[in-house]
């Protein structure tokens, strides 16, 4: 039979009624025929010549014929009804993201507690919107599960998907509102200090006039006149220092408008206005360096000068060397004399072995000395009065409380309460009497319970009676060695 191409043999009618039977299946085996397939192949290349119409799908948009096949066919468990590229869209509704700037209320009730104890709430204070492991609460001896009392409500809990700056949001729930308290205790506390610092100069010059009075009393004709002409002169007015400290008392109140107008706060000043700059002690341009970026003077800038020893100010690195610094040093210093005794340790590669060998040095340092001075104390004596007697003698008081009846008897008070962790303790399961770990067999080097020696976990006890059992055949396991 000669083969006629699909473009002549389709035409019109025929195609029509061809078409729906390209897509017949076996009725015996639910496969396509190699005929089926044929006609397919045929049916997609007459798509792709472009000699017949693109296939549409279900809304009617046609299909690229050119797109692959594993493209364009659907996965078999979605249950595509038609030909389609639906499958390649993502259907999914993206949800609301929360920003930086949303709220999520926290410590809020989502209304009153309960009368009585749900199921799945937390066993400390009865709230369903929390774990017993995660409970704020402060743990209860006896936890709302078993007493029914003193349920706490239910918190206010909001899922909210933030972006990428909410996730990272360090000033979130911050509230503006809250520093403005600050502020104004810092101004009250300013106005405390302030008429304290009044009344004390009150205080002074009541003070100065009376010495005044009683040295013009004390004191006849000119020469009394001119005494109290002197000190009148020389006290009149305040002193260089009272009007540094009214100044700065006035600095310290100021108030400065906010730019709407609406609220004042108060600024202190970064400087005290007596205090001279650091790179103000000495102008000299090969003096001390200057930061001005971190505003550091790491060196003496008046040093080698007779004004060293008056001034407050030393170099940055003078008060550097606390803490830690101090400790560094010393391990250099170790390490230096350690390599003079012929000891090869290094500080930089290798910092742990030089600290636990410094260590080392000073506990047998110390020993050493203990040493020294028990020997003292073994030829001599004296170490009665070395131990210092209990705080109870020493000041006859303790802060212990203790609560005795009328009688004189003990109430409550002498023994200490024993802190409970929040998890389960003392759980006896399988009919045992004793927790696992309660022993260890030194035998096998395992774990078991105290009361049958049962080095298996959860196994059920057998009591005495499987101690006796256990420890006779380890006697008899151990005999055979023993007799070899």
């Amino acid at each position: 039979r000669a083969y006629t191409p699909l473009s002549e043999r389709l035409d019109g009618a025929q195609h029509r009624r061809e078409t729906p039977a390209l897509f017949a299946v076996c009725p015996m085996s639910g496969l396509k025929s190699s005929e089926d397939r044929r006609r397919e192949r045929e049916l997609e290349e007459a798509r792709k010549a472009g000699t017949i119409p693109a296939e549409r799908d279900a809304d009617g948009n046609e299909i690229n014929p050119h797109i692959p096949q594993f493209m364009a066919q659907a996965p078999w468990y979605l249950n595509a009804e038609g030909p389609g590229l639906k499958h390649q869209k993502n259907l999914k509704q993206k949800g609301q993201v929360a920003s930086a700037t949303d709220f999520k209320p926290r410590g809020q009730k989502a209304g009153p507690a309960a009368t009585y104890f749900r199921k799945g709430a937390c066993t400390n204070c009865g709230a369903m919107t929390h774990s017993t492991k995660d409970c704020v609460e402060r743990p209860r001896k006896k936890g709302a599960r078993y007493s029914g009392k003193d349920i706490k409500p239910d918190e206010v809990t909001v899922d909210m998907a933030y972006d990428y700056a909410g996730k990272r949001d360090h000033w979130a729930q911050f509230d503006p509102a809250a520093h403005m308290d600050k502020i104004r205790a810092h101004e009250a506390e300013a106005e405390v200090r302030r008429k304290a610092a009044q009344q004390k100069k009150l205080g002074e010059l009541a003070a100065r006039e009376r010495k005044r009075e009683r040295r013009g009393k004390g004191k006849e004709g000119g020469e009394g006149d001119s005494a109290t002409d002197t000190d009148t002169d020389g006290s009149v007015g305040p002193s260089d220092d009272e009007k540094v400290d009214e100044a700065e008392q006035v600095i310290i109140g100021q108030d400065v408008k906010a730019p709407a107008g609406k609220a004042k706060a108060s600024v202190r000043n970064l400087r005290i206005r007596e205090d001279t700059a650091k790179y103000l002690l000495n102008l000299d341009v090969n003096s001390a360096y200057y930061d001005p970026k971190t505003r550091s003077m790491r060196d003496n800038p008046l040093r080698g000068s007779a004004l060293a020893d008056a001034s407050t100010f030393a170099g940055d690195n003078f008060q550097r060397a606390t803490g830690d610094a101090v400790q560094m040093a010393q391990l250099q210093l170790y390490e230096f004399e350690a390599y003079e005794k012929g000891q090869s340790m290094q500080m930089n590669a290798d910092p742990t072995t030089v600290e636990m060998m410094n260590k080392i040095y000073r506990e047998k340092k110390e020993k050493l000395k203990d040493t020294r001075s028990n020997k003292i104390l073994e030829k001599y004596g004296g170490q009665q009065h070395l131990a210092a007697p209990p705080k109870e003698l020493l000041f006859a008081q303790t802060e212990d409380y203790v609560e005795y009846d009328r009688s004189g008897g003990l109430r409550a008070g002498k023994e200490k309460a024993v802190a409970k962790s929040r998890y389960e303790e003392d759980v006896l399961e399988q009919n045992h009497l004793a927790v696992w770990g309660s022993h260890f067999d030194t035998t096998t080097f395992r774990w078991g319970y105290a009361d049958d020696h049962s080095t298996l976990r959860n196994s059920y006890s057998t009591g005495a009676a499987g101690r006796r059992a256990r420890e006779m055949a380890a006697a008899a396991l151990s005999a055979p060695a023993a007799a070899a």
